[in-house]
């Protein structure tokens, strides 16, 4: 897998619970160039935040600005 940021090799992760000592419910790829960290959570956030985009050219209220 790529890297999202900048294109290198992206590789599975699986974080060991320092407290436990054990496997955690964390699995996602890190960026061996830059060490981007990418798992579920972050993806869907992600995908959430570009949902929610305003499309270019349409107008967006600004917090302040009352409709004329």
């Amino acid at each position: 897998m790529n890297c999202l940021r900048c294109n290198g090799l992206a590789v599975r992760d699986d974080s060991i619970a320092l407290q436990t000592g054990s496997l955690a419910d964390f699995h996602g790829w890190r960026c061996i160039n830059c060490g981007m960290l990418v798992d579920d959570v972050i993806h869907r956030n992600r995908q959430v935040i570009a949902r929610q985009r305003v499309s270019p050219g349409s107008e967006r209220r600004r917090y302040g600005s009352e409709a004329a």
